[in-house]
């Protein structure tokens, strides 16, 4: 997967503000990008793509897999909150804002400097938002956040997406994946020898009543059979419940392709990061009382950790 290709990015305290702008609090959201980016990239470096039965190490593959499709998802939100502070896009959304609109408008009035002022604005950031403010800016980025939705966020011509597979995380079921689904076996006797249909390749389509003593209940139950077991319900008061309505087949994803569509969606990331990098980065000015003579911010190297002490899929 590609790596990021910026010049520098110190902390906040190294940069100096600039009227009608939030510098600081721009430079502390391309660190949040940054470091979500990195967790996303860890957690997709311990997916191995070797072949294995050992249904452990299918299920922390799995794992991994929905902590990098999470920060991803939560990656490219947060880049929109760079210039969504940078520019103060928020104020043209508050009340009396010149782009404020029945359906883009800041649900909560934002006043700089009140408290958690800055945790109201981060509720309130919205890609439409900040695209729109783009446009009557001309700004070009305006057109590269376009194209990268359009491509990995919402692409009707991809099985699925990252925004697709994370919302089905929050809101329908888990991750439904192929390589730890075993379906049914399904044997029937014939001619007293017991046969397994999957096996053999058979198919079976067959039912049988069903009442309770009194009556009161009663109906069908209708089984089918072809690589896999279904079973419908059909009631005499006209209640029919089918199996499809509460078994996720068609949910059913490889693990191959949701970490092939991660590692491009990582790449399209890091694109689009540092072209919000080149747009905004230039107009930064570091604080020159906390630069060394080189005009750098005097920074000591940390000691680097080995995460294969403490991940693996092993």
């Amino acid at each position: 997967m590609k790596e990021l290709r910026i010049e520098e990015l110190y902390s906040p305290e190294y940069y100096f503000e600039l009227p009608e702008h939030d510098c600081r609090i721009a430079i502390m959201k391309f660190h949040d990008a940054k470091d979500t980016m990195g967790m996303a990239d860890l957690s997709l470096s311990y997916i191995k793509e070797e072949p294995t039965e050992d249904v452990g190490r299918i299920f922390a593959r799995t794992v991994y897999l929905r902590h990098a499709i999470e920060d991803l998802h939560s990656s490219f939100d947060l880049l929109m909150q760079i210039p969504w502070f940078f520019y103060r896009i928020w104020e043209h959304y508050n009340p009396n804002g010149d782009l404020r609109e029945r359906r883009l408008k800041n649900y909560n009035d934002i006043e700089r400097n009140s408290d958690r002022w800055v945790y109201k604005a981060e509720q309130e950031c919205r890609k439409n938002k900040v695209l729109k403010y783009l446009h009557s800016t001309d700004n070009p980025m305006e057109q590269k956040i376009n194209d990268f939705w359009e491509k990995y966020m919402e692409n009707g011509n991809k099985p699925f997406t990252i925004h697709g597979l994370c919302n089905a995380i929050k809101h329908n079921h888990p991750l439904q994946f192929e390589e730890l689904y075993t379906p049914y076996d399904f044997f029937i006797n014939i001619n007293g020898k017991k046969v397994n249909l999957r096996e053999n390749g058979v198919g079976l389509v067959t039912s049988q009543r069903f009442h309770t003593s009194d009556e009161t209940i009663s109906g069908t139950i209708k089984y089918r059979y072809s690589n896999d077991l279904s079973v419908d319900y059909e009631y005499t008061n006209g209640d029919y419940f089918r199996f499809e309505d509460c078994n996720h087949s068609e949910d059913r994803i490889k693990i191959s392709d949701v970490y092939k569509e991660c590692c491009e969606f990582y790449d399209g990331l890091v694109d689009l990061f540092e072209d919000i990098y080149n747009d905004i980065y230039p107009q930064l000015l570091l604080f020159e009382s906390f630069l060394g003579k080189d005009g750098k911010p005097n920074i000591t190297k940390g000691s680097s950790i080995s995460m294969n002490d403490y991940f693996t899929t092993a």
